[in-house]
């Protein structure tokens, strides 16, 4: 079997974060025999990497996607009417769909998969529909496509022209996968045949992220020795809710000085969440690594006691499931997918999203019960093991696929 993956940003190494559940499950599906080909919207060398064959964009401006403009008819009206960006949006987006529709044609896939349902998938249906090849369509939602935050202008479905896009995509897609409880549920009410929507849930792989990895290295490196440990790698926006993990701090560390909190990641809101833990003076109990490269975020779950997800929503939460599969204990908030893994006192505790108090409530808890660590981080462990291991997934994936085909 040979199958098309659109993946915008799919990492074609290990050590990539953006995408790299894209990147776990093609380097496991290949391992069922089926031969994969991925698409990005990416500028660079196109060639095989791990088994996968990749695709970019070539450098130079594509003069044929112009000739692609018959495209236009296929939008939703709605979908037209855009910003001053708008022109700019929608080349890219042609621009996307016409080399989707060269490998297409050049590699003849039994099935065409899109990551995201915008953009990915409004490509991905774009290239089919005009391709004399069309293979059965199959879209996994991840969140930002399918659920919404509007505190934080997050989704795309906040904006009616891409809620239009979405609903075009979905209700023209053969399959939908869903990776958690929460977007099985919205994508089924968007859907006319919601018996196409089929949950499957995310999974990683418990074999490179284990109870048994040392963080020794990472405690070394922070002088964490004789430290509880707090940890947490998210992007740093809004929806991710690190604002409250820090405000949880000074209540931590008013009956607990020995606390520090590891903080993963970067983006736009990190200058404001350092200069918030200065202004609550708790900065020498914060430590900030920045970007943290997957191939060594493991060792960082490993150094730690307790792992906070604080999201305002959340399509899945693989910090979850990757702290989980390390044997941590999770204090993770009551929204989207984190509510399909942690089980409230079994594996980790759920709180409520922007409540601080809440999660230096858990913090504390596990800090003066040092047994409870042990015992949830190995129920974590074997939850990750029986229902959220990549292979699983895997198998799941590729079954479906064989359905679609017969």
């Amino acid at each position: 079997m040979r199958i098309v993956v659109v993946s915008a940003s799919a990492p074609k190494t290990l050590s990539e974060i953006p995408s790299s559940f894209v990147y776990d499950e093609v380097t496991r599906v290949i391992k069922h025999g089926i031969e994969v080909h991925v698409v990005r919207n990416e500028v660079g060398s196109s060639g095989i990497y791990n088994g996968v064959y990749f695709y970019d964009l070539p450098r130079r401006i594509d003069p044929t996607v112009l000739t692609q403009l018959s495209q236009l008819a296929k939008y939703p009206l709605l979908s037209l009417i855009r910003g001053p960006r708008g022109l700019l949006s929608l080349y890219i987006e042609l621009r996307y769909a016409n080399q989707i529709r060269k490998v297409l044609q050049t590699t003849k896939p039994d099935i065409l998969h899109a990551h995201f349902a915008y953009a990915e998938g409004w490509a991905a249906y774009l290239a089919k529909t005009s391709s004399s090849h069309k293979p059965p369509l199959v879209v996994t939602l991840h969140g930002y496509d399918i659920l919404t935050e509007p505190t934080c202008n997050y989704g795309i479905r906040l904006y009616r022209q891409y809620n239009a896009l979405v609903k075009t995509v979905l209700n023209n897609a053969d399959a939908i996968i869903a990776p958690s409880t929460a977007i099985y549920r919205e994508a089924r009410k968007i859907v006319k045949n919601p018996d196409r929507v089929y949950l499957i849930h995310n999974g990683v792989d418990t074999t490179k992220f284990h109870p048994s990895l040392n963080g020794r290295k990472i405690r070394d490196q922070y002088n964490l020795h004789s430290k509880f440990v707090v940890f947490t790698a998210r992007h740093h926006r809004c929806v991710y809710g690190l604002e409250y993990l820090i405000r949880s701090a000074p209540m931590v560390l008013k009956k607990r000085n020995d606390v520090v909190y590891i903080i993963g990641g970067d983006g736009s809101l990190q200058p404001h969440l350092i200069n918030l833990a200065k202004a609550l003076g708790v900065e020498k109990h914060i430590i900030f690594t920045g970007y943290i490269p997957r191939d060594q975020i493991s060792h960082y779950y490993a150094a730690s006691d307790v792992v906070v997800v604080p999201s305002l929503q959340e399509g899945w939460g693989l910090v979850v499931t990757e702290a989980m599969a390390t044997g941590k204990p999770v204090i993770g908030t009551k929204v989207g997918g984190i509510l399909d893994q942690i089980i409230d006192g079994y594996n980790g505790f759920l709180v409520p999203p922007r409540d601080p108090e809440a999660i230096a409530q858990k913090i504390l808890h596990f800090s003066e019960n040092p047994e409870k660590i042990k015992e949830m981080g190995k129920r974590a462990r074997q939850l990750a093991e029986e229902k959220f291991d990549i292979e699983i997934r895997a198998k799941k994936i590729v079954t479906l696929y064989k359905e679609l085909l017969h």
